[in-house]
């Protein structure tokens, strides 16, 4: 009796144990999977199939042929019924160019143009709101420059402190360039500084290179 259940345990064991083993398709028994195989959100992608991605969950759903009900499909469902060729979002239309909220159009200028943007740009923000944009901008400046440039923009962050070359936004070679200037540089990048027009929105590039004019003295 006792080999008997020896043997069932070990049997047991070792199916336990053989279901854990993953590879190639084959994960293996999991837990929640849900939980470790996020879906990626893909807005212009269209999976018409509402039972895909039903080993990712353990929720019972009941399909029906209704599409108004979202909640009747497995993970990777994402289609919309209610737009034209079932997309999550809509195509632009031909021709046209995007604009944010505020109306403002892509930046086009490239890299090298640094020269043609600090003469030619103008911030789009009024001065009737300074103070609001000072507020906002340095909120943005002590985000994204303050490691690097230092609280200041005396170029004496704590990534400073590893790489020599970071700009003393208060220099003399940098300290009466325009806030076009400024912003092209933020959208861009120059010399150590990566691009951050990826990262920050349009008009807080803007709120940006007030605040470092407000740094440099400017009134």
């Amino acid at each position: 009796m006792q080999v008997i259940k020896r043997l069932i345990i070990g049997f047991a064991g070792t199916a336990l144990l053989a279901s854990c083993g993953a590879g190639g398709e084959d994960q293996g028994t999991e837990y929640a999977p849900n939980m470790y195989h996020s879906v990626a959100y893909e807005p212009y992608s269209q999976i018409t199939d509402k039972d895909a991605g039903r080993w990712l969950t353990s929720i019972d759903y009941k399909l029906d042929s209704a599409e108004t009900n979202f909640s009747n499909h497995a993970e990777h469902y994402n289609s919309n019924s209610l737009n034209p060729s079932r997309m999550n979002m809509r195509m632009p239309a031909p021709n046209t160019v995007s604009r944010n909220k505020n109306g403002y159009l892509p930046y086009r200028l490239g890299k090298d143009s640094l020269q043609f943007a600090a003469s030619s740009l103008v911030s789009p923000l009024d001065t009737a709101n300074n103070k609001a944009f000072l507020a906002d901008g340095k909120i943005l400046y002590e985000t994204y420059c303050d490691h690097c440039h230092g609280a200041k923009g005396e170029g004496d962050g704590k990534v400073a402190d590893k790489y020599a070359g970071v700009a003393n936004l208060k220099g003399d070679a940098i300290k009466g360039v325009s806030e076009g200037h400024i912003f092209h540089v933020i959208t861009m990048g120059k010399g150590l500084m990566q691009p951050h027009g990826s990262q920050i929105r349009v008009e807080d590039r803007w709120k940006i290179a007030r605040y470092v004019k407000a740094l440099q003295g400017a009134k």
